[in-house]
C-alpha cells in the first residue's frame, strides 16, 4: 500500500493538518484575495461529467473547465504530470508502473495513451521523473514551473486529488524545495479537503494569467505538502535528469 508520508531526511519542514472553515463563501472579497475564478454559488470542483480511462470522456462545464487540466493522468493513483512532450513527474514514493498505462484526455474527451519506459528520482527530494514512449500531442497541456517570486505566502493553489476534484487552498510556508499550503480561513468547505493515502503525486497548481503553473506534487496528507518547483536548484535537476535521460 502506498504511503503518503515520506521520511524526515526527505520531509524537512512540519506538516499541521488545519480543520477546515464552516464559514460562508469568500465572493465577497474574491477580488482581493485571488479568488475571481470561484463561482458567487458554492459549487464543488468536479472535473469530469464521465470519466472513462482508455474511451472517451465528458470534462464537466462547471468553474473547473476554466482550467486546462488534461497534463495529469487520472487513470490510477500514482498520478503523472505532464511537463514535456515525453516527460512527467511524479511521487518518487508513489510511482507509476510500466506496465500501467498514462492516459491523458484532451479537451475534447479524447484519449491518448503512453507508458513510462524510464524513471529517474531526484537524490533528496520526493519527486521521479518519468520518460514515456512517445511524444505527447500538442492538445494535451506541458505545465511550466511556478516562479519562485509569483509563489508567495498566502496566495491561493488549486490542489487536485485522486477523486478528481479541485480544491482550494493557500500557500502556508515555503522551505528551500519544499512547501505546504494551508486552508484559507471562511472559504466555504466544499473547496477545502484534506489529503489521504491515495492524493501522492497529484498537482498543486499556481493561477497566472489564466495558466496553471505546477506548485508542488503531494508527498504528505492534510492540506498538502511536497516538492516546491519554484526552487531553481530543483528546476534544475530535474532540467538535467531530463538530458541525461535523452531529450
Amino acid at each position: 500500500m502506498n504511503r503518503i508520508i515520506v521520511p524526515a531526511a526527505l520531509f524537512l519542514i512540519s506538516i499541521s493538518a488545519c480543520a477546515p472553515s464552516h464559514g460562508p463563501s469568500m465572493h465577497a472579497s474574491a477580488s482581493q484575495n485571488g479568488l475571481e475564478f470561484l463561482p458567487k454559488s458554492a459549487e464543488k470542483g468536479s472535473l469530469f461529467r464521465y470519466y472513462q480511462a482508455r474511451d472517451g470522456s465528458a470534462w464537466r462545464s462547471n468553474w473547473t473547465s476554466q482550467f486546462d487540466l488534461t497534463g495529469v493522468s487520472w487513470n490510477h493513483p500514482t498520478t503523472a504530470t505532464l511537463i514535456a512532450p515525453q516527460y512527467v513527474v511524479m511521487a518518487a514514493h508513489f510511482q507509476r508502473s510500466p506496465h500501467i498505462p498514462v492516459m491523458f484526455h484532451d479537451k475534447k474527451g479524447n484519449p491518448h495513451e503512453r507508458y513510462i519506459v524510464a524513471t529517474q528520482s531526484i537524490a533528496g527530494t520526493d519527486v521521479a521523473i518519468g520518460k514515456l514512449n512517445m511524444t505527447v500531442p500538442p492538445e494535451v497541456k506541458r505545465y511550466r514551473f511556478v516562479n519562485a517570486a509569483d509563489a508567495i505566502v498566502g496566495k491561493p493553489v488549486i490542489v487536485t486529488d485522486q477523486t478528481m476534484t479541485l480544491s482550494v487552498h493557500r500557500i502556508d510556508a515555503i522551505s528551500g524545495a519544499h512547501i505546504r499550503f494551508t486552508n484559507i480561513p471562511d472559504l466555504h468547505p466544499i473547496y477545502q479537503r484534506n489529503l489521504v493515502v491515495g492524493d501522492s503525486g497529484n498537482p498543486t497548481f499556481l493561477l497566472k494569467n489564466g495558466e496553471l503553473l505546477l506548485v508542488e506534487t503531494h508527498t504528505t496528507g492534510g492540506p498538502g505538502a511536497g516538492p516546491f518547483y519554484g526552487d531553481p536548484p530543483l528546476q534544475a535537476a530535474i532540467k538535467a535528469t531530463i538530458t541525461a535521460m535523452g531529450n
